[in-house]
């Protein structure tokens, strides 16, 4: 405790010292006011989504993927160049690498029937994603808000999950890696598909 008095009393003459030095530092401004104080800082962020949307950025850190088009009702993207695609049917359509099992990318469409918002979908799908599971902030594509979900719902996979509702249709895109792919690799893969979808109504 008297460590701390003796502390606080330096500290005090500290002040008084440097406040008179500073007296005719560049700190002032030209009519002899002081500068506005910039130490405080925002606030910190939070892992919780944001309340609004975030408008995807018009130019893509990644050039988008130009290879073929895999799609369901209400959503669009084209898969990376060289990929493969599945059978396209009703309920969903995927595509991967070449001689590669475990990684793809997957297109799904369920019937809502009114029973879901967005946010009630993005914390339903949540609990499905197994260890590490995260919700990121929502994005905001083609008018459509857009949830953003990652986990690793088995050992060794780690999966991303967007999704909205579409004309009453739920509807995600859905990346699975798993053949120990990097963060960075994961990015470009995720971000150059992103870059071309598309929600249409």
């Amino acid at each position: 405790m008297i460590a701390r008095s003796g502390a606080a009393v330096v500290a005090v003459v500290l002040t008084f010292v440097l406040a008179a030095c500073g007296a005719d530092s560049d700190d002032e401004t030209g009519d002899g006011s002081q500068a506005p104080d910039t130490s405080e800082s925002s606030s910190p962020a939070t892992e919780s989504p944001s309340e609004t949307p975030t408008e995807t950025e018009s130019t893509p850190e990644v050039a988008p993927a130009t290879g073929p088009v895999i799609k369901v009702k209400g959503m669009r993207v084209n898969a990376p160049k060289g990929w493969l695609t599945s059978i396209s049917v009703a309920a969903g359509q995927s595509a991967y690498p070449r001689g590669v099992i475990g990684t793809l990318v997957g297109l799904h469409l369920f019937p809502n029937s009114q029973l879901f918002t967005v946010e009630e979908l993005a914390v339903e799908e949540l609990d499905h994603l197994g260890a590490r599971r995260k919700r990121h902030d929502d994005l905001l594509i083609d008018g459509y808000q857009v949830y953003h979900l990652q986990g690793s719902p088995e050992p060794g996979v780690e999966v991303e999950r967007f999704g909205t509702i579409v004309n009453d249709g739920r509807v995600a895109i859905v990346f699975r890696f798993a053949n120990g792919e990097s963060r960075a690799q994961r990015d470009e893969i995720i971000q150059s598909v992103l870059a071309t979808l598309q929600l249409t109504g």
